[in-house]
């Protein structure tokens, strides 16, 4: 009776020996409530002043690229300097046709923006073409009136502007929310359509559907 007590006992120990030794999975390691399943972004409803679709902007629900440029008048800027704000970020040249018309809407964005605690407006030069003018020059001699960054020569690519102007809406994890053309673009309704549109995207945000 004891010598099958015995057995019993070491065949027991040999099955337990057995399953320890498996290698132990990765699902196995996880707890199943620490199990996460990635959450599909949600699409954004079309919104007035803005395309939402990145069909018409590659780069939309993207973070935006890194990058540092300076900033007319002094120092540099960063994506960094963007977080945790929502931003404006426009593009521009001064050699582009209709930029005189354009560089008006700006004028009454950066005020329209300046009425908001919570928004900010900034835009970036792009040197496109080579055969752009002496950048250093022309800014000495012009200083927009709107806060403006200075790119030398592959920010178009950076942030894949296919042309200028156009305009990004930037969240405050750096999120590309919102892109369009140039403001002249819709003369009749001014820059009312762009605020607007701001507020709308960042209520869907606060509050998806």
């Amino acid at each position: 009776m004891r010598i099958a007590i015995l057995i019993a006992a070491l065949g027991f120990a040999a099955c337990q020996q057995e399953t320890a030794d498996q290698p132990t999975t990765a699902a196995q390691q996880t707890p199943a409530a620490e199990a996460t399943t990635p959450v599909a972004k949600v699409p954004r409803a079309e919104v007035e002043g803005w395309q939402t679709d990145p069909a018409s902007y590659a780069m939309l629900g993207g973070t935006i690229p890194s990058f540092s440029l300076d900033r007319v008048g002094g120092g540099k800027v960063s994506q960094d300097d963007l977080r945790n704000r929502w931003t404006i970020l426009g593009f521009w040249n001064a050699t582009a046709a209709g930029i005189d018309e354009e560089g008006t809407y700006i004028r009454a964005l950066n005020s329209a923006v300046d009425q908001d605690p919570d928004l900010d407006f900034l835009t970036v030069h792009l040197k496109i073409r080579a055969a752009d003018v002496d950048i250093d020059k022309w800014f000495a001699d012009f200083a927009p009136p709107w806060p403006t960054l200075v790119d030398k020569g592959g920010g178009d690519t950076l942030f894949s502007i296919q042309q200028t102007p156009a305009y990004l809406l930037i969240g405050p994890d750096l999120t590309i929310e919102g892109y369009r053309g140039a403001l002249a673009a819709t003369p009749d309704d001014g820059i009312k359509s762009v605020i607007r549109g701001v507020a709308e995207i960042r209520k869907q945000i606060a509050a998806p559907q």
